[in-house]
């Protein structure tokens, strides 16, 4: 059950507003009343004054892939009405939300080509900005997770050729120095997982990509490949795209 407000009627039953359900609350004027909301606050130990005075305060909890957001701010006209405000911060269908470095919310889902059903590096970014996003790769464990399992599913969903090996391209083009990204919330390679003794190619007109669970990790390989000794195909991308977010 999504967070919301609760509010004690006696020692032993409270009324609950589940989450968009009441925009203010006041406390009574002569005292007495408990009111309970979730609020984040820095530190470990409760604060020795009400943090609502000094707000806004809010609480985010992540709730069937959407985070649910509560702000609490004092009535700018009243010093005794409390205001609450609603977020909802969704993806588009098959994408999964994801929080990198605190606040950023990307959504991420593999994104596949369809004529030609293997493609090259250029086109995968291209097929990325078509979603309004950009290549992307892992930020963290629970990403790369997630990605290689439903690259694993897109091997019986989406490979209708019935290719033997089916990769996707990830964020990361090869440079005299290094590599540069589209997307630079998932901090570059830093978060990586390569197959042992990669990258083996290296500079300008190269590019990463990952072969899928059951082949072998991270690795570089020449940007316009697409198809591949009969039996492997580039057929997807890795995208991240902005999430909707709702307010009210």
């Amino acid at each position: 059950m999504s967070h919301g407000v609760v509010y004690k009627i006696s020692d032993i039953k409270c009324q609950y507003f589940q989450f968009k359900t009441t925009s203010t609350f006041q406390p009574a004027a002569f005292g007495g009343d408990e009111i309970a909301i979730k609020i984040q606050l820095p530190g470990k130990k409760c604060p020795t004054f009400n943090p609502l005075v000094s707000g806004p305060n809010s609480f985010t909890e992540k709730i069937n892939n959407e985070l649910h957001t509560t702000t609490v701010s004092l009535d700018s006209k009243s010093k005794n009405i409390y205001n609450l405000s609603y977020k909802v911060t969704s993806c588009p269908n098959g994408m999964r939300l994801f929080q990198r470095r605190g606040t950023t919310v990307v959504c991420i889902g593999l994104f596949y080509f369809e004529a030609p059903r293997c493609n090259n590096q250029a086109q995968a970014s291209a097929l990325c900005k078509a979603q309004k996003g950009t290549l992307t790769g892992s930020a963290n464990a629970d990403e790369y997770g997630y990605i290689q399992n439903i690259s694993n599913s897109s091997k019986y969903t989406a490979n209708p050729d019935s290719f033997k090996y089916v990769t996707y391209w990830i964020d990361g083009a090869g440079t005299n120095t290094g590599y540069t990204f589209e997307d630079p919330t998932h901090n570059g390679i830093t978060n990586y997982k390569w197959t042992p003794g990669s990258p083996h190619l290296k500079g300008p007109g190269s590019c990463l990509h990952n072969p899928g669970p059951f082949n072998s990790k991270i690795q570089s390989i020449e940007c316009l490949e697409s198809y591949c000794c009969d039996d492997v195909c580039w057929r997807e991308a890795l995208c991240q795209v902005p999430p909707k977010v709702e307010t009210s």
